[in-house]
């Protein structure tokens, strides 16, 4: 018999806890509607009237119910569970540890996140309040210490004003996941700039000149803002220049950058979806 560990155990109760939260929201919400009065409310809760204020309070029960409601998307599924044999038709994105190139993918997503935060100007405490999470679990994760849930990961980027898809392959590369090999063509380019905009924040959004020096003149200014605006995938030199100077390991970005190429090149029809990046192939001027 499969037993599960403890970790996945207490976050799936912490799940039902959390939907449980939600659905007292609700109903307190509409009785206060139907015009119940807090001291009811209060008594029906065993709760006193200010903790109930406090607690159900339309604004922030509203925030509650609109974040769980918009920010819960699907994890992803296009990525596999890392596995020590690993398909023929998947790419591996290595872990690593601390001591090897560049972060470990952990510390990517966390220390995105924890800019996040950071430029966001929100407390750890509002953070909780509004996810529903303990102060404490919510310093785990930003510490490195507890890795997310997709859907945690999604609503921290709403509320942080982000685009979760920006942290997705920071998630994928932190829990060890793996990528089938065949996508569309703008698919791939998109997951990657995703990927590399994560590294961005997660470098706390240096400005192209800093990442020119960064990268000893490896990226130019020029390449830096049009790869990070979307309108660029540059050669394997300049991409592999650009991540190490975001802090990350090229060996990870490799195969997204390899996706794109080898889609592009084996596609009946090479022409790019309208609005797509430009692909910089070998001896071609940017």
């Amino acid at each position: 018999m499969h037993e599960e560990e403890l970790s996945d155990l207490l976050e799936r109760a912490a799940a039902i806890r959390r939907e449980l939260e939600m659905y007292t929201a609700a109903a307190v919400r509409d009785a206060r509607h139907r015009g119940e009065k807090w001291e009811s409310v209060a008594e029906a809760a065993h709760v006193s009237p200010e903790t109930a204020r406090s607690r159900w309070g339309p604004g922030r029960v509203n925030r509650m119910l609109d974040l769980h409601t918009s920010g819960k998307q699907p994890a992803p599924t296009r990525w596999r569970r890392y596995q020590p044999t690993r398909p023929a038709d998947s790419v591996e994105i290595p872990r690593g540890d601390a001591d090897s190139e560049g972060a470990a993918p952990v510390n990517g997503l966390t220390q995105a996140l924890a800019n996040l935060l950071a430029s966001s100007g929100l407390t750890i405490q509002e953070v909780g309040q509004s996810t529903m999470l303990s102060r404490s679990f919510i310093s785990r994760v930003l510490s490195g210490s507890r890795l997310p849930t997709w859907e945690l990961v999604c609503s921290l980027a709403r509320l942080f004003g982000s685009d979760a898809a920006d942290l997705r392959a920071l998630f994928e590369a932190a829990h060890g996941m793996t990528a089938p090999n065949r996508q569309p063509v703008g698919a791939a380019i998109a997951q990657l700039h995703a990927a590399v905009r994560g590294l961005y924040l997660a470098a706390g959004s240096p400005t192209s000149e800093r990442i020119e020096h960064l990268s000893a003149k490896g990226v130019s200014r020029q390449q830096a803002r049009r790869v990070l605006s979307g309108i660029d995938v540059p050669e394997w030199d300049v991409m592999a220049s650009l991540v190490s100077a975001l802090g990350g390991r090229p060996l990870d970005f490799k195969p997204l950058w390899e996706a794109v190429h080898y889609t592009f090149l084996m596609c009946d029809d090479p022409r790019l979806p309208e609005g797509s990046a430009h692909i910089v192939l070998p001896g071609e001027a940017p």
